[in-house]
């Protein structure tokens, strides 16, 4: 994920809105501010802001992140069918040249605003923003896009963060990535073996050379033993 890479711009309100502070509730399907983030001023979390630093070292940021409060921007975004007319406030991500895509999250109150000050602020702990972006499907969370110092967190982190299970996490992508071009009677069998620390895909033969293929990047970034590919001759 690129920092050059830019979220594609969300719907807003007809009129212009004031910038927004932490005295203003926002809502989002998937993230709701905690009570215990009730009295937040939106002040700059220092220590994740000192990890963002160059060179960014990623398990400092992933400790600050994990100990820390980050705010993830809200903006209005256009209704869905079947819903009521207007808008609606949803989270944002940006997406990148290959696809990957990444919530946006902020240090605090004055980062947000460099990348837009009519978003509404929601804090959150760093595992619950971990927990938000992995639900929406994202890669990846991009934390002070507008500067003046941003960085990325990773999937296996966020993974991490969010106190999943890495290997419970692959099955689930690589299930979900062949769901849409296989039809259900041919979809191979995938589980996890943890003792190998691997994923293991059960298939036929003939096709195991067109799934090796379409495995994800991401998918194997979070099983370092690799995705064992096991024919039906294999199983006999």
């Amino acid at each position: 994920m690129e920092h050059g890479d830019q979220p594609e711009p969300p719907a807003t309100m007809n009129q212009p809105e004031p910038p927004a502070t932490m005295n203003e509730p926002g809502y989002s399907r998937r993230l709701v501010s905690p009570g215990r983030f009730t009295a937040d001023d939106g002040s700059t979390d220092l220590d994740i802001c000192a990890a963002l630093s160059a060179p960014v070292d990623p398990e400092r940021l992933k400790d600050a992140v994990r100990a820390g409060r980050l705010i993830v921007a809200i903006v209005a975004s256009p209704a869905q069918t079947g819903e009521s007319e207007g808008s609606q406030m949803s989270v944002v991500s940006m997406v990148a040249a290959d696809g990957r895509r990444g919530l946006l999250a902020f240090t605090g109150l004055d980062a947000m605003h460099r990348w837009n000050p009519h978003a509404r602020p929601v804090p959150a702990s760093g595992p619950e923003v971990a927990q938000a972006a992995l639900d929406d499907g994202c890669d990846a969370v991009v934390i002070d896009v507008a500067g003046p110092s941003s960085a990325v967190v990773a999937e296996p982190d966020l993974v991490e963060l969010a106190n999943r299970d890495p290997l419970d996490h692959a099955a689930a992508l690589l299930t979900a990535a062949w769901a849409s071009t296989s039809p259900e009677a041919s979809m191979p069998d995938v589980s996890v073996d943890a003792s190998s620390g691997t994923v293991r895909v059960r298939l036929p033969a003939q096709r195991a050379d067109e799934y090796a293929r379409s495995i994800p990047a991401r998918v194997l970034a979070l099983v370092p033993a690799g995705v064992e590919i096991i024919t039906a001759d294999q199983s006999q």
